[in-house]
């Protein structure tokens, strides 16, 4: 078997502890939160009632709809770095697209969601690299990466900008919730103060809107479903068990206590008490937990319904649980995955050939085999990489 650039990476996911890799703060954070363009549109909520419409789901796959997944779902994604035309300004370095990214994972791995990281790459594209103009975020940004083919098919894919919104501002957008791509400022994911902004924007994507939203309705603070303030169900983030919170809290929270202090009262008069630890919300960066606790419980039940939605964005960016390959035969650039929870194998007599551009990225969280049959010949323009990725 001719094994030229084949690469086996293992991307570490074991739950590292943030803060190890060495990351810049060479300048003071534009912003001391997430402070993400990602909005709900006017046309209203993605999936209202996202317990009902999972447990419908799981029940039409032969699964109890009272009963919790026992494995993780393997959401697919992949890593692109933009940098200039020349190879220059790179969004961020490898380690510290990992050190986000291992991050990330810690934050979702207590909800049965389980990141493969698929690939990281560098994508070459000066527009690309200068995402600078915000009445751009709507349609025209999104159409560019969707008409170029620049998410990778079959992954979520998170950008890496050294210009997003001038690396002054935003820390991120996720386009729309839910999406399959999502895009981060360099300040944002280099700086050593910030833990949680790949966390933040997957949580868009994966169908969630920040705790104070707002914009079918501003969300009262009491959970008694008998009150006739009771609203959590229909106003703000869907999720009653997210407190509710509003526009700014984050001026009320101590960045070394985490402590709230803030007085302001919903339309009912009682005081808002605002979760300072939970992803979604602005609060500080060092109060957003490091743990699972990061998400609730109700925000894992409506990332579970966008994941098992056939129409949606995230069904086909889920690894499934063993992968056995027929022949492939690729030459050209475009990128393609062949992933797997479990294990990656080839049929008997397949034969498997990535030769020239082919991109070729194989990941599985327990093993990878080839055949006989395997020929791996890329030029200067191609990769073939595979690696063990996953939470086993």
């Amino acid at each position: 078997m001719n094994m030229k650039y084949l690469t086996i990476f293992a991307f570490v996911t074991s739950f590292i502890l943030p803060g190890k890799i060495a990351r810049a703060q060479e300048t003071k954070l534009p912003y001391g939160f997430a402070n993400c363009t990602t909005r709900a549109h006017d046309s209203g909520y993605y999936m209202r009632n996202a317990a009902a419409f999972l447990a419908t789901a799981r029940a039409q796959r032969g699964l109890d709809p009272q009963e919790d997944f026992s494995a993780p779902y393997y959401v697919r994604v992949f890593i692109r770095i933009v940098r200039q035309d020349n190879g220059t300004l790179p969004g961020c370095t490898v380690a510290e697209a990992l050190q986000n990214f291992n991050e990330m994972n810690v934050q979702y791995s207590g909800h049965n969601i389980c990141f493969q990281l698929a690939g990281i790459d560098f994508i070459d594209d000066t527009y690309l690299n200068n995402f600078n103009n915000s009445s751009n975020l709507e349609s025209v940004y999104p159409n560019y990466i969707r008409n170029n083919n620049l998410d990778v098919n079959g992954a979520i894919t998170i950008f890496v900008h050294y210009n997003f919104l001038n690396n002054s501002s935003s820390s991120g957008t996720a386009y729309g919730i839910p999406n399959n791509f999502f895009s981060v400022a360099r300040w944002a994911a280099t700086d050593a103060g910030v833990h949680s902004i790949f966390g933040h924007e997957m949580g868009h994507c994966l169908g969630l809107y920040h705790t104070f939203e707002d914009n079918l309705g501003a969300e009262n603070v009491t959970r008694n479903a008998s009150n006739v303030c009771h609203d959590c169900d229909v106003d703000g983030d869907l999720c009653c068990d997210t407190p509710a919170d509003y526009a700014d809290s984050q001026d009320n929270t101590s960045s070394t206590t985490c402590n709230y202090s803030g007085t302001q009262t919903d339309v009912c008069g009682i005081r808002y008490q605002p979760s300072v630890s939970n992803i979604m919300s602005y609060q500080p960066w060092e109060c957003i937990s490091f743990s699972s606790s990061a998400l609730t419980s109700n925000q894992r039940t409506r990332m579970h319904a966008a994941i098992v939605d056939p129409l949606g964005p995230i069904f086909t960016r889920v690894a499934e649980d063993n992968l056995v390959l027929g022949s492939v035969n690729a030459s050209t650039n475009a990128v393609r995955l062949y992933t797997a929870k479990g294990n990656i194998s080839a049929n008997a007599g397949a034969t498997i050939s990535h030769s020239a551009a082919s991109q070729a990225y194989y990941a599985a969280g327990l093993s990878i085999s080839f055949g006989p049959g395997t020929s791996f010949t890329p030029g200067a323009a191609g990769v073939v990489q595979a690696s063990i990725a996953g939470c086993n």
